[in-house]
């Protein structure tokens, strides 16, 4: 979701003093009793859902060796005078890392860097960003930005972004454009599919998962046609909602990687599943 200025400003301010989002917290109530219902629960929280950093379940702890790069772009800005670039490589364990180089303004200011599903110019903050980081005008950007929180498999993220940040304690009035996208860079992923033959059922619904389905064109569908969508009801569970749709629970976070799910393994109602494997 991406929010007001207001929002942006107040979010990024949050960066730039070195307070991450790391994950959400359970919620409160009784969940005793699943009831096939579509309140919306809150997520009291407020932080951002992550990925399983160590979720590579297709057999293997690493996908590609230590050092290869996966991805490589240039964010530019629409005038050009902003840019970086931006090679992604395996790091240990399983996970990757940003290395950055080549950083250019004319317009030095507080700046910041996060990788999204999808941006275009002029978007405000994206809740499913990871790894921002944030570097002030009179210093370099960094040389590399930790992408574990982006899990095994970071190639759900499209878009790398340059963002004009709040410089903190000076007035920013006269920066309207503070919190914008400025400058993006496409990613095109080389790392190798952990589910080649993936293949998404439609299923009856069921105690755990009694959620709406949709296709592609977000008709709801009951007794056939191709899922696309899943739309989570109140007591879901990742299990059984894997179950329904023929698929294991690692396919299921594979194909959302930043499904919310409370320690008990219920997901959090009313989100949205990604049920297509070309549009993760």
């Amino acid at each position: 979701m991406r929010g007001t200025r207001a929002a942006t400003t107040a979010v990024i301010g949050t960066v730039l003093t070195g307070l991450l989002l790391t994950g959400c917290t359970a919620l409160d109530g009784d969940h005793s009793v699943p009831k096939p219902t579509r309140q919306a629960a809150e997520d009291a929280s407020g932080q951002t859902p992550q990925p399983d950093p160590t979720l590579r379940t297709a057999g293997t702890k690493q996908a590609v060796p230590t050092g290869t790069v996966v991805a490589e772009t240039d964010a530019v800005s629409k005038s050009g005078e902003t840019s970086i670039h931006v090679r992604v490589v395996a790091a240990a364990g399983g996970t990757f890392d940003a290395q950055l180089s080549r950083y250019r303004t004319t317009e030095p200011q507080p700046m910041l860097i996060e990788f999204r599903r999808t941006a275009k110019y002029g978007d405000y903050w994206d809740d499913e960003a990871v790894a921002a980081t944030t570097w002030m005008p009179n210093a370099d950007a960094p040389a590399t930005v930790d992408l574990s929180r982006a899990g095994s498999d970071p190639d759900w993220l499209h878009d790398v972004v340059l963002v004009p940040a709040p410089s903190g304690t000076d007035d920013d009035s006269e920066r309207p454009w503070v919190g914008t996208v400025l400058a993006i860079g496409a990613l095109s992923w080389k790392i190798p599919d952990p589910f080649p033959d993936l293949h998404v059922t439609l299923g009856k619904d069921r105690p755990g998962a009694y959620g709406f389905v949709f296709d592609g064109a977000g008709k709801r569908l009951t007794d056939s046609g191709t899922p696309a969508t899943y739309q989570v009801a109140h007591g879901d569970d990742q299990t059984t909602v894997a179950k329904r749709f023929g698929i294991s629970i690692a396919e299921l976070r594979w194909l959302n990687p930043t499904m919310r799910v409370h320690d008990d393994g219920w997901i959090y109602e009313d989100t949205t599943l990604n049920l297509d494997p070309a549009t993760r």
